[in-house]
């Protein structure tokens, strides 16, 4: 199981464009590298640093890939059939959610014990998390090339809405990161805390990390 300590952000800005500066001064960038299934080898360039403070958790994703894709410009659609980063995160052991943000900050949102009996968001919940992209929010199809883009996301505590929480040192809960992309011309399927079953599957909480608020 991996393991990662995230420490309170470095502002207390609620400026997106500040909270990006704030996330990039955490000296280790974390790595989205684990290839789960051989028919899938592509592996593009994908970082992750995290902090938090009492009422939300902050992302930053950094990718380097060869095409991008963004179909998908309305909350809770296909996003992970576009370049999309992930984040699943597990508070109590009784559900988990799964935050999936394609490369222009398309979102969807789910909770549930389980993939096949999911609860998403609301749309107003999901509108509730502030989000940036290098890349614009305007949906387009398959671009070929050299692309880098970064993703930054406030989530407020209230945006995992079958909890009532608050992020206090000392405070843990399991989670995974994600690298996807279904409908991209190399489909990938990449994660931070390894997963070891034989077909491409992320809703299984068996194999999230540990993450420690410190």
């Amino acid at each position: 199981m991996r393991q990662l300590q995230i420490t309170p952000l470095a502002t207390q800005s609620q400026d997106l464009n500040e909270v990006s500066k704030a996330l990039d001064t955490i000296e280790v960038a974390q790595l989205v590298d684990i290839v789960n299934w051989s028919d899938y080898p592509y592996l593009p360039d994908v970082t992750f640093r995290m902090a938090y403070r009492e009422d939300a958790l902050f992302l930053k994703f950094y990718v380097s890939e060869k095409a991008v894709r963004a179909v998908n410009g309305e909350p809770n659609g296909s996003v992970w059939e576009d370049s999309c980063c992930e984040f699943f995160c597990d508070f109590d052991g009784k559900g988990y959610y799964n935050l999936e943000t394609n490369c222009i900050g398309t979102q969807l949102l789910g909770w549930g014990g389980e993939k096949a009996t999911r609860e998403r968001a609301s749309a107003a919940t999901i509108n509730s998390i502030a989000k940036l992209s290098t890349l614009g929010a305007e949906p387009f199809d398959v671009k070929e090339g050299e692309f880098k883009y970064e993703i930054v996301m406030a989530i407020p505590a209230t945006a995992f809405y079958a909890h009532t929480l608050t992020f206090k040192k000392g405070m843990t809960f399991r989670a995974n990161f994600y690298k996807c992309g279904d409908k991209t011309p190399d489909m990938h399927f990449l994660s931070w805390s390894p997963i070891d079953v034989n077909k491409p599957n992320f809703h299984l909480p068996q194999f999230f990390g540990k993450i420690e608020l410190i």
